[in-house]
């Protein structure tokens, strides 16, 4: 057997040597293999050798634990199998005055396929018809949780015709979190809306949402009353170098009573680039006094 052979096949057998050894066990003093249990809260359920809960420790933490227990719990019990589980959890969604424990009930239940059709629908006739805003703007944001493109209807439903605002900003945050196109419709309507902070929530998810396309609403957030939505306006129609945003940005650069808004203007100016908008920059710097703005706009003209 030439050498060539011969190092090809001991390469081989090292290679087979190394697959037979256990990965998750360590030696004992005595050379046998102890396994080694390893908990990773970011996996829960699915790290190697986690222990899952049973059905009664599932029941009984779900009413007792608290918050952070309750995750920890349901985390490691993603998998369960706890059909006694999901009343108690879907009773979460619409009287825990948490909003964490909302939200991971909602996260435990919608992995329960066969379970989560009947809980969406009572969502939606909670949603639809419970005496309560504050039910109905839980349920909302449950639906939302659910991640299912069926809630997309409902929920834009339920902005048209809702009079309480805590509903309708619970809605534009539902429909962010659901992420449909269908929904940007509602979250550009959401812009103007007479509650600010329906606005605000609609701005927040502005950049959440994927093929958002309303940009004439931007623009009219732009001129906000509200200086946090003009200042996410600002920096939004920046980031989407939105050229038409162009004079509005740099009247907010001129004469806008907050520096933050400015401040944004600013960035959103260099971010975009052109002739107009270097024009306003440079202009702006011939008029601010404030050293914060004046910073902003030396670095938007370097962009």
């Amino acid at each position: 057997m030439n050498s060539k052979n011969t190092m090809s096949r001991w390469v081989l057998l090292s290679l087979v040597a190394a697959l037979a050894v256990p990965t998750l066990a360590s030696a004992q003093e005595d050379g046998e293999p102890t396994e080694v249990v390893v908990h990773d809260r970011e996996r829960g359920e699915l790290s190697p050798g986690a222990q899952a809960p049973t059905r009664e420790e599932m029941m009984n933490g779900i009413q007792t634990a608290s918050t952070e227990g309750l995750i920890a719990l349901l985390e490691y019990g993603e998998r369960v199998e706890c059909h006694a589980c999901v009343p108690l959890l879907e009773r979460n969604l619409l009287e825990s005055e948490d909003p964490e424990v909302r939200r991971i009930s909602a996260w435990w239940l919608r992995h329960r396929p066969f379970a989560i059709p009947a809980i969406m629908n009572r969502m939606v006739t909670a949603l639809e018809s419970d005496s309560s805003p504050v039910r109905r703007a839980r349920a909302a944001r449950a639906i939302g949780e659910f991640l299912d493109p069926n809630g997309l209807e409902p929920l834009t439903d339920a902005f048209d015709r809702e009079g309480e605002s805590v509903v309708r900003e619970a809605v534009v945050r539902a429909l962010g979190r659901l992420n449909h196109p269908g929904g940007n419709a509602v979250l550009g309507q959401a812009l103007a809306d007479t509650n600010v902070e329906v606005r605000r929530a609609a701005i927040d998810q502005v950049l959440k949402v994927n093929f958002f396309r309303e940009h004439d609403a931007l623009l009219g957030a732009l001129g906000d009353d509200d200086t946090m939505v003009r200042m996410r306006a600002a920096r939004i129609v920046g980031q989407m170098r939105l050229a038409e945003s162009v004079p509005a940005l740099a009247a907010l650069l001129r004469g806008d009573e907050s520096l933050r808004v400015r401040q944004a203007a600013a960035w959103a100016l260099g971010h975009i680039g052109g002739a107009d908008a270097r024009g306003a920059l440079r202009e702006a710097m011939t008029t601010e006094t404030e050293s914060l703005v004046l910073d902003a706009l030396e670095v938007a003209l370097l962009m």
